[in-house]
């Protein structure tokens, strides 16, 4: 039996004689395993270049995602629930900078050689400014503020119960792009004026003085000027034709249009939201603050002494209601340049004219007497009152002063007032380091007028005066 078993073929030698069995010593199961190895790498290459690719991928639609979805959403301010995000903000941007340059430009035309160049070359920049505007995380905290003052005069125009109707807004905007040569709206004139001011209007106009307006110049980014209505009867102005003054404004407005919708990604129905009827706001609410002041106030004639130690005030003080002369003291004391020539003459001022501790003090005191050191934000004051009257008659400086003063400070309390949600706190009105005396103040008789430095890049300013601030100096935010 033994001898039988040991005949017989062991289980390898009757595998291999099996058909299509191959030989299973140690050579061929090596092989095997090299080729499975190699196999099980080339899965593993494939499954890591379908993970790089995937990986690719998210990084290709997350980024896409941020830069077309996250970024343009990300919220800048909040005023009354009302979102401004980035995406409004690189629109307006491109609207503002592009008015901007085409002012520069009409400025130029009015020039010539060097100054006229450097206008030519600052349009040409805030254009370049314009282009890259998109997709950038640079924010002007500026012009920020400005887009949230829009929003508080459109809520202050709903409260007035101010209406911005199609036609204003049509209006708007053919009158921001006509040109001065084809006007397409005249000066409103003023309310009669009362016999002070009319006397004081046929001076200037028989003097061949120019009339000066009572509020800044209109620009596509202020109010409309109000220019006071003289009664002298002037050299006529012709009257444009209409049609070419409406078709001038539309191809000037198509121009603009065609050169910023389509960078900006901007409709029309976006530039009315966001530039027009805002403006159309602006306008309204300055012309309601500005028509409640009146032609008469409440004013003061005085002089003071203006010094920086209260211990120095405190000895001109004993000097000036010992005898000494007040003018005298002035000249050779105060700090104020502009009035200390005159012996601190203040001439005759409103109550908003003047810093609320002088104007305190000032409106205080009775005729003929002499305040005691009263301290303000620019120094120590000594005041003499020369005179008081309840309903003065105000001049053409003082009015716009006034009516500037009463839309700053109307925006001011709204801006208290308003829920504003911003990591930008609202920009106040900067105190001047110098003390600047009130519009009527009389000018010192030795001042000699100072040459006009040549026009230097960077200080020259928009050939109109514009409250809105161009993303120029921008400060990155996250």
């Amino acid at each position: 039996m033994d001898r039988f078993r040991d005949k017989l073929p062991n289980s390898d030698r009757l595998r291999s004689r099996l058909p299509g069995s191959a030989p299973q010593g140690p050579e061929q199961r090596r092989r095997v395993s090299r080729r499975e190895r190699e196999a099980r790498r080339r899965r593993q290459i494939y499954v890591g270049m379908a993970l790089a690719a995937v990986a690719i991928v998210a990084i290709l639609v997350t980024g896409l995602v941020s830069e077309y979805v996250i970024k343009p959403r990300a919220v800048l301010a909040e005023v009354n629930d009302e979102e401004i995000n980035r995406r409004e903000y690189w629109q307006y941007g491109a609207a503002l900078l592009y008015t901007q340059a085409r002012q520069y430009e009409d400025f130029a035309a009015t020039t010539q050689g060097e100054q006229q160049a450097q206008y030519l070359q600052f349009a040409a920049s805030l254009d370049v400014q314009r282009r890259d505007i998109w997709g950038s995380t640079d924010v002007t905290e500026a012009t920020v503020q400005q887009m949230i003052d829009d929003q508080i005069y459109l809520a202050g125009a709903e409260e007035m119960g101010l209406p911005i109707t199609d036609p204003d807004i049509d209006a708007f905007i053919l009158n921001q792009w006509a040109i001065p040569e084809l006007p397409l709206t005249t000066p409103t004139p003023e309310p009669t004026l009362i016999p002070q001011r009319a006397e004081w209007a046929t001076q200037t106009a028989e003097a061949g003085l120019p009339q000066p307006p009572s509020t800044p110049g209109a620009t596509p980014t202020s109010p409309q000027a109000t220019p006071i209505a003289s009664p002298v009867v002037g050299t006529p102005i012709p009257t444009p034709d209409l049609t070419d003054a409406q078709a001038a404004a539309t191809d000037n407005f198509e121009a603009f249009a065609d050169e910023v919708f389509e960078d900006a990604n901007m409709s029309r129905e976006d530039y009315v939201r966001l530039w027009v009827r805002p403006q159309v706001a602006r306008q309204k609410v300055t012309a309601v603050l500005q028509d409640g002041v009146g032609q008469t106030a409440e004013q003061v004639n005085a002089a003071h002494i203006l010094v920086g130690t209260q211990e120095l005030a405190n000895q001109l003080y004993e000097q000036v209601t010992s005898g000494a002369s007040f003018a005298e003291i002035a000249r050779t004391n105060s700090t104020d340049t502009g009035t200390s020539p005159n012996g601190g003459d203040l001439g005759w001022f409103t109550r908003g004219e003047m810093v609320p501790p002088f104007a305190e003090a000032a409106f205080a005191t009775p005729v003929g007497q002499i305040t005691q050191p009263v301290q303000s934000s620019f120094g120590w004051h000594i005041i003499q009152v020369n005179g008081h009257e309840q309903g003065r008659a105000v001049t053409d400086a003082q009015l716009q002063q006034v009516r500037t003063k009463a839309v700053d400070d109307w925006l001011a309390e709204q801006r208290t007032r308003l829920d504003i949600d911003t990591e930008y706190q609202p920009t106040p009105t900067p105190t001047p380091a110098q003390f600047e005396p009130p519009a009527s103040a009389p000018t010192p008789a030795m001042a000699t007028p100072e040459p006009q430095p040549a026009a230097t890049p960077g200080l020259i300013g928009p050939p109109l005066a514009t409250p809105m601030a161009s993303p120029i100096a921008a400060s990155p935010v996250s």
